[in-house]
């Protein structure tokens, strides 16, 4: 192509997709704001917070939190929609005294105190006694079953430059894309050779990732059945550790062992397929050694090996929801996608270990203990939403995050993946990007591969 139509057709590109983040792209915001405060009392009862636009309550619009450190403070949280701003604290059912501490509003950056609305003369309230304002806290008397306050907050405005801070959003995602666009510009011939080097040499792929499962566990009396139980056991042994020993509450009114499956088992396949992937060249030495093979392909051969185990789990997890009564949907379908996302990632970091390795050995005990601090960071054992919600975008920087919870998506939730187009795109810059430095680091020490092994 003539350099000036290259140049030509790049700036157009780069046009395009500026129009496309000033038109789509925004700043993912927080519909909710939350009530948190510390009690204590020494009754056990659900509190709860009620909202609505007047000081008129329907009941149907609230949020509950089980008091249960009965004699000990107990931080409370309640998350509730964002246009409304009447709010009833319920303090449960039983006659009591108990002390408020640390009543907040927060939201997004933005934390307002709530003591003096709390105890603001004139407030409606419900089998409420006498108010005292003590050093750390309120002390209030609950005289009846029914005990309530009601504040009136529609006079609190937030500050926080959600305008700015979604024009910032915006250059940042351009600014990003545009990068990658000439990123991709620059290597492409690299990253279209690799391309070519898979399709020619598919079959010999096959063939060896299939060897390479099979070679895995010869010897042994049950051979390649290792590789099924290994996932199965580990999944036993969580649900039994966190269901049974810490008797963990369903996940939003689904069951606990079906939420965590759906989060091991696409952490399953990127462990495996990463450490496989990461010690590939040097346990094909012998290969790589060899002029006219294209050691690039061995990475996959051991991605490959791997997703015939993944396979199995998926099929797994679809009989343990079959046995417990949930019929597999349409949404399941999206386990092919979010499987390729698992593959695509994994490849693009393999093909930097996999060459860095060669000349530091140590790398495959630091990526085995990074991989032992990912699964803890990534949501599989327990939920994002635990974590406030303002510090919930850092979990998500995590691909990993993206493509668990898209499992989850596609097992419980029933959303299809376009739905959560921020964090589509989002996740494929990552990838595309983590894919581009990948294939570089291998091309560079790929001509070194030879002398050291």
């Amino acid at each position: 192509m003539n350099k000036r139509y290259k140049i030509l057709l790049i700036t157009l590109v780069l046009i395009v997709i500026n129009i496309i983040v000033i038109k789509f792209v925004n700043l993912p915001k927080d519909d909710n704001i939350q009530i948190s405060y510390d009690v204590l009392g020494n009754c056990s009862g659900t509190y709860q917070a009620l909202y609505s636009t007047s000081d008129v309550f329907d009941g149907q619009q609230r949020v509950d939190a089980l008091y249960e450190t009965i004699g000990e403070k107990q931080n409370l949280n309640f998350e509730i929609q964002k246009e409304y701003q009447w709010i009833r604290l319920d303090f449960g059912n039983s006659i009591d005294t108990i002390v408020i501490d640390n009543i907040k509003l927060d939201y997004m950056d933005e934390s307002i105190e709530l003591i003096d609305y709390l105890i603001k003369e004139g407030n409606i309230s419900n089998n409420i006694g006498n108010i005292a304002i003590l050093e750390h806290g309120v002390q209030i008397e609950l005289t009846g079953e029914d005990p309530y306050i009601v504040m009136d907050l529609t006079n609190i405005r937030f500050t926080s430059n959600e305008e700015g801070k979604n024009i910032a959003f915006k250059v940042s995602v351009s600014i990003i894309l545009m990068i990658i666009v000439l990123t991709i510009q620059r290597y492409l011939k690299d990253f279209i050779l690799i391309f070519k080097e898979v399709n020619n040499n598919k079959m010999l792929i096959w063939k060896l990732s299939r060897n390479d499962f099979k070679t895995k566990y010869a010897g042994s009396y049950l051979g390649v059945i290792w590789a099924f139980v290994q996932p199965i056991v580990t999944v036993v042994i969580y649900w039994f550790v966190f269901q049974v020993g810490f008797k963990s509450a369903p996940m939003n009114d689904f069951p606990y062992v079906l939420w965590l499956i759906a989060g091991m088992v696409p952490w399953f396949f990127y462990n495996e397929a990463l450490l496989n992937a990461t010690s590939s060249l040097l346990e094909y030495n012998y290969l790589v050694k060899k002029v006219v093979f294209k050691i690039s392909i061995l990475p996959i051969v051991k991605i490959m090996s791997s997703l015939y185990v993944h396979i199995f789990f998926i099929v797994f997890a679809n009989i343990v929801y079959l046995i417990v009564g949930y019929l597999p949907s349409i949404y399941m379908i999206q386990v092919i996608y979010y499987s390729f996302c698992t593959f695509f990632l994994v490849l693009g970091i393999s093909y930097a270990t996999s060459a860095i390795i060669i000349f530091f050995k140590d790398l495959g005990q630091i990526v085995n203990i990074l991989l032992q601090f990912g699964m803890w960071l990534t949501p599989i054992m327990w939920s994002y939403e635990m974590l406030p919600s303002e510090y919930q975008w850092i979990l998500k920087l995590n691909p990993m995050y993206y493509i668990v919870e898209g499992y989850r998506d596609a097992f419980i939730r029933h959303v299809w993946f376009w739905e959560r187009y921020n964090q589509t795109i989002y996740f494929w810059c990552v990838a595309l990007v983590l894919f581009g430095v990948g294939t570089l680091i291998f091309k560079k020490l790929k001509v070194h591969f030879a002398d050291v092994l």
